[in-house]
């Protein structure tokens, strides 16, 4: 079994498509030293290039490639296709607070470690983050459970959040449309929190999972 590492993408249990197309990148870059591009992908297993765009989506996210988005050439392989899944649980960083002008990950705000299935924290680096007051609970987050979070400067529209604004942090579904920027709350008793052009808003990350009290 491969030793994981704190973040390290997981490996799970390939479909018969799935390790067809993995193996036909590994011999395209063995053939050729460079990747294939979708469409010479898609001629290889014989398939349409958005099933087999989809298929490479679905092996990232699972952690056996990895490319650059917008590159044309840009696939490259973390795991065989002949590699045994790994399963399990991955130990991540449990932060206490967010401060602002602190490092995320500072000591002083690591209480401990929270083990989390691995498919939950599958690429990218996670920590765990303890909830205070029921800003969030119609979107089944309350005060005293524990979000997963997903380090990332930047979020789509919709996305809850860990963010900080104005050097506040806070747990947020992100609304951005256009110039418009706000937080919103998922409880009808707390106003939305519109963020002006003076605002420091800084995100934190992406709320991956929840952990109940």
């Amino acid at each position: 079994m491969a030793k994981r590492g704190r973040g390290r993408p997981v490996i799970q249990t390939l479909t018969d498509p799935q390790k067809r197309l993995l193996q036909a990148i590994e011999a395209y870059l063995v053939q050729n030293g460079m990747s294939p591009t979708m469409r010479e992908l898609a001629e290889e297993v014989g398939h349409g290039v958005a099933s087999v765009f989809k298929q490479v989506q679905r092996l990232e996210r699972n952690g056996y490639i990895s490319r650059v988005p917008g590159k044309t050439r840009s696939l490259t392989v973390l795991r065989s296709a002949d590699e045994e899944p790994v399963v399990g649980l991955v130990a991540i960083p449990l932060v206490g607070t967010v401060v602002a002008g602190q490092p995320l990950l500072a000591q002083e705000n690591v209480l401990g470690e929270l083990l989390v299935d691995a498919t939950t924290v599958r690429t990218g680096r996670h920590f765990a983050l303890k909830v205070s007051g029921r800003s969030m609970i119609d979107a089944g987050i309350n005060s005293g459970d524990v979000v997963i979070v997903r380090q990332q400067p930047l979020a789509d529209h919709r996305d809850i959040v860990v963010a900080l604004l104005n050097d506040e942090a806070t747990v947020k579904r992100l609304h951005h449309r256009g110039s418009e920027v706000s937080l919103l709350p998922e409880n009808p008793q707390f106003k939305p929190i519109p963020v002006g052009p003076d605002d420091d808003l800084r995100i934190v990350g992406k709320v991956v999972a929840i952990r109940r009290r």
